[in-house]
């Protein structure tokens, strides 16, 4: 927990100090200000004391705003497609969203490494213990984009969820995602 606690304040830093880099020789990740949209398909890897992980997978959506060619603001809604189960436990995803502050900066002339913070909220189906659960809270992640031609681009991210406890037992989801984007 600790260091999740210590990834999150690093992340969280990173974005905000993100537009303190303008000033600098380096080009943002974002190219253009105009608004960009996505579809991103993932795996949500769900870890609980006493029980095997289990992944199901997601698809989600996003819409965002380059506010400059460093900082964005992203908005994620997504839902479950399957199920994942191990030893008479299931676990699915109802639904996902977020809102997120997104730092990007150029590794190259096609390519990008961004961080998100922000706040999310997922919706877990369980079939054992205390069942459902909705959990809202802090989330970061990192990833990457790699910008093709005709404004499509491709991403990938590693993200952490609100986590919680089920019957007394903590549990943690983080999500691994790639998917599709496109800057109009």
């Amino acid at each position: 927990m600790k260091s999740r606690t210590m990834m999150f304040a690093l992340l969280t830093s990173c974005v905000v100090a993100t537009p303190a880099l303008a000033d600098m020789p380096l080009a943002g990740g974002f190219h253009t200000t105009n608004p960009y949209v996505g579809a991103s398909i993932g795996l949500l890897q769900y870890d609980e004391g006493g029980l095997p992980t289990l992944s199901p997978s997601i698809l989600f959506v996003r819409a965002g705003l380059p506010l400059s060619s460093y900082f964005a603001i992203e908005g994620r809604l997504g839902t479950g497609l399957t199920s994942d189960q191990s030893n008479g436990s299931s676990v699915s995803v109802g639904t996902y969203g977020g809102a997120y502050a997104k730092g990007s900066l150029a590794l190259g002339p096609s390519f990008s490494l961004y961080g998100v913070a922000g706040i999310a909220s997922v919706n877990v189906h369980r079939d054992f213990r205390d069942g459902d659960t909705t959990n809202t809270g802090l989330s970061a992640g990192i990833g990457g984009d790699l910008a093709l031609e005709h404004a499509l681009g491709l991403n990938f991210e590693w993200t952490y969820l609100p986590s919680g406890t089920d019957a007394g037992h903590s549990y943690s989801s983080n999500l691994f995602s790639v998917g599709v984007n496109y800057q109009f």
